[in-house]
């Protein structure tokens, strides 16, 4: 890693202009590499709008064996700087209000056993449920099957996630960490919390399952929030104006 990034660092200097997938990536690269602040452009991560979209959540529920439950969905590595244990100890307090509520686990990675075992140790084994690595084209489907979307990585660049379950018209929450704040509005597309805290966890994704209002209004809210900013089309047009300003330099 430490030669990659001296070969990141030398690349850098010697580009006319650098690309970042937002504020708080660029910050960190001119910290760590002493890049001229003028070199540096945005290009945030973009999504497929069409592909991910509202659709009927009860039929697709079906497709992975739930009924009417409150569901929480996580899409990720199960690595540790995606803060799945935070999630674990959020659920204790979250189950002893509903105890039906069902976690859903996309992706795998070498936390898994170690999750498996800390659930079975707090009884929580039954309300998570790990589908492990699916193909792309069965992602638009699971993040239907959701009331919420959950993040609760400890650091991120962006979080294209957090802009996939928004495209779906699913309300997020997530720690106030890294560039995820560019790619929500807090309190208006979802919620953000103090990066760690497993009791503001718990508290954020309780209020979304018991107001099915707000959840309604995050999930509108979170679909135009993206379509207006984070579309395929407007982000590769972005990149196009990088390339041709590069050229021009």
């Amino acid at each position: 890693m430490r030669r990659l990034a001296k070969l990141e660092e030398q690349t850098a200097h010697n580009a006319a202009l650098i690309v970042t997938i937002s504020r708080y990536s660029l910050e960190k690269i001119q910290q760590h590499y002493g890049i001229e602040k003028s070199k540096g452009r945005i290009v945030p991560n973009g999504v497929d709008t069409a592909k991910f979209k509202p659709m009927d959540g009860l039929v697709v529920r079906q497709q992975f064996g739930l009924g009417n439950e409150p569901c929480v969905l996580f899409v990720g590595s199960l690595i540790p700087r995606k803060g799945l244990p935070f999630l674990v100890e959020a659920a204790r307090k979250i189950v002893k209000e509903n105890a039906e509520t069902k976690f859903l686990i996309v992706g795998d990675g070498p936390l898994r056993n170690q999750l498996a075992a800390s659930l079975e140790a707090t009884n929580l084994s039954d309300n998570f449920k790990f589908l492990g690595n699916l193909k792309e084209d069965a992602l638009p489907a699971v993040y239907n099957c959701a009331d919420v979307f959950v993040l609760p990585s400890i650091q991120e660049g962006q979080g294209i996630v957090l802009l996939e379950a928004q495209a779906s018209g699913k309300p997020v929450v997530a720690f106030d960490v890294g560039g995820v704040n560019e790619a929500v509005q807090n309190k208006e597309t979802g919620l953000l919390v103090n990066r760690g805290s497993n009791g503001e966890l718990a508290d954020a994704l309780l209020k979304l399952l018991s107001d099915n209002t707000l959840r309604e209004k995050m999930g509108t809210n979170g679909r135009r929030f993206v379509t207006e900013n984070f579309t395929w089309d407007t982000c590769a047009q972005k990149m196009l104006k990088v390339y041709y300003e590069a050229l021009a330099s």
